[in-house]
């Protein structure tokens, strides 16, 4: 048996979803959209909320409400998805990375304040594999605050905590639509602009309006996955801990590190810390289990260039390793992937 780095959890009620849908005969934006977008501020304590297509079309109209254009300044991490450098460039800015602490992968405030200049428009924080960024600091630093909540949501107060609030849908994600995204806020002008840009039918052409937005096919599974989010946590947490329980001899005998237990984080990701991640990778597969990197190194392919040194996001890169972990993950999986790692790291002892 193998199991997989990620797989959806899904049951009756999204097929009825989407078949309810289907045979409406209403795919496109409506009714679903609609619904969707008061689930998630009613869930989220936001006033306002915007689904779009896709989790980097949140990040690319989030920062274009901000009014950031060519030539500003957004500090992104330097250990995050390509995504955010992606949305950044795609309005004319600069992605200026900051390092992240050890241990969180969060950005790191002393460093972010450090980086910040008269032409930095935003800051955008990554909840990383649903540990808590230190918003309340990064807030104090000044420009606007953009919180991205792909990795963690609802618990701790996430996805209320930033001047706007991002989060996708995409398959492997918390809440699974196979596509879309939200765009979170307080602001009934900041949410107008991003509608605006997304139904960009009959209004003057523009660059920014991009056909942004999500269908009622995919708004239909996102609202059946949001209702059960926070089971879905639940679960999670149950697995994370049994991760934790069963590994921490191996741990404490420095084999490998693992990943904080720290109070109202969501476990979207569990991430030990290895010597080489590209040879647990292959001997994992090997035992039938496929664990992955995180986060895709985007600098070796030519991204932009760092503006100082980022020793804690060269080790992320370098050490973390994601096992599999999500709600449907099944007992005699875990166990699998619990003796694939006692193997490993025994025979590395």
């Amino acid at each position: 048996m193998t199991v997989p780095h990620n797989r959806l959890t899904h049951g009756r009620e999204e097929a009825e979803a989407v078949r309810a849908v289907v045979e409406s005969g209403h795919w496109a934006a409506g009714a679903e959209t609609t619904a969707l977008e008061a689930d998630l501020a009613h869930l989220t304590s936001r006033k306002e909320a915007v689904a779009v297509g896709s989790g980097f079309a949140a990040l690319r109209l989030a920062l274009m409400a901000l009014r950031v254009g060519e030539g500003d300044e957004v500090v992104i991490p330097a250990y995050c998805c390509v995504a955010l450098p992606n949305a950044v460039l795609a309005l004319g800015a600069v992605p200026v990375t900051a390092d992240v602490t050890p241990g969180t992968w969060c950005l790191d405030p002393a460093v972010v304040e450090k980086m910040v200049t008269p032409r930095c428009r935003a800051i955008i924080a990554v909840h990383s594999f649903g540990v808590a960024a230190d918003m309340a600091a990064l807030r104090k630093i000044g420009p606007p605050l953009i919180e991205d909540c792909a990795h963690g949501l609802i618990e701790g107060g996430m996805g209320r905590q930033g001047d706007v609030s991002v989060t996708s849908f995409y398959a492997t994600k918390l809440v699974a639509a196979g596509e879309g995204g939200a765009v979170l806020a307080d602001d009934p002008a900041l949410a107008a602009t991003v509608r605006s840009a997304r139904d960009y039918g009959d209004q003057p052409a523009s660059a920014l309006r991009q056909n942004d937005k999500i269908t009622d096919l995919c708004a239909a599974l996102a609202r059946v996955q949001l209702a059960r989010l926070l089971k879905m946590i639940e679960r999670r947490t149950e697995l994370a801990r049994t991760y934790l329980e069963s590994f921490s001899a191996l741990s404490e005998k420095g084999v490998f590190t693992l990943p904080q237990d720290i109070p109202g984080r969501v476990w979207y990701r569990f991430c030990i810390g290895v010597e080489d991640v590209g040879e647990w990778i292959t001997k994992l597969d090997r035992k039938g289990v496929i664990a992955d990197r995180p986060v895709w190194d985007w600098r070796e392919e030519g991204g932009p260039a760092r503006l100082g040194p980022c020793p804690a996001a060269d080790a992320a890169h370098q050490s973390l390793l994601s096992l599999p972990l999500y709600p449907s993950l099944s007992r005699q999986e875990q166990k699998q992937v619990c003796v694939a790692v006692g193997a490993i790291a025994g025979a590395m002892a």
